[in-house]
């Protein structure tokens, strides 16, 4: 007979071993992606969620910036079909996990994160990010409630502060320097209660 161990037991493992979470909250993400995953890859046997799958999601479609979270999200997965299966579901979350000095993990390094964050203000995937994206970003951020003018001062002077090498777009390396004093490892982590 077999080890008594099943293939989803093998998988969580697996997953646990690579992502740093704990085998039960893999377990309650496989819980929560089945619930979210609407298709199935017939030949791989698999549930995969689509961009319509997050978009369901009160949460994401709530957030004025749910779009690029989404897009992010399929970004750092690297499913360029646009299928999230559950392994990549996990990678992705993983970033989301606070980092343990003591045992650190590449998928939720402080460089994981800022990547992350990175991508969200990256509109047209160029790997800089100008004034024209950081601005619609600070849009969708703030909403009606500060003027054009005023989100356009806001762009102008951070271009100016961030930009290093002023060639009118901010580079990763840049972006990360203006990062340099933020706590990002705690403003891009949550627990899990799992």
């Amino acid at each position: 007979m077999g080890s008594g161990m099943s293939v989803h037991d093998e998988t969580f493992d697996k997953l646990s071993s690579e992502s740093g979470l704990s085998k039960k909250s893999i377990k309650s993400l496989y819980e929560r992606f089945e619930t979210l995953a609407t298709h199935k890859d017939v030949a791989l046997n698999e549930r995969f969620m689509n961009d319509e799958d997050f978009k369901n999601i009160d949460e994401l479609r709530k957030n004025p910036l749910g779009e690029r979270l989404i897009e992010a999200f399929f970004a750092v997965a690297d499913a360029d079909n646009h299928r999230i299966y559950f392994k990549d579901f996990v990678r992705v979350i993983a970033h989301f996990r606070p980092i343990d000095k003591n045992n650190p993990h590449p998928w939720n390094s402080r460089e994981a994160k800022l990547r992350f964050a990175f991508t969200m203000y990256d509109l047209n995937k160029s790997g800089t990010i100008t004034k024209d994206e950081f601005t619609e970003i600070l849009k969708r951020m703030i909403g009606a409630n500060v003027s054009d003018a005023k989100v356009d001062s806001i762009a102008e002077r951070t271009m100016r502060e961030t930009d290093g090498d002023a060639d009118g777009s901010i580079t990763f390396q840049e972006f990360c320097q203006a990062m340099e004093k933020t706590d990002i490892e705690q403003k891009m982590s949550f627990r899990f209660l799992t």
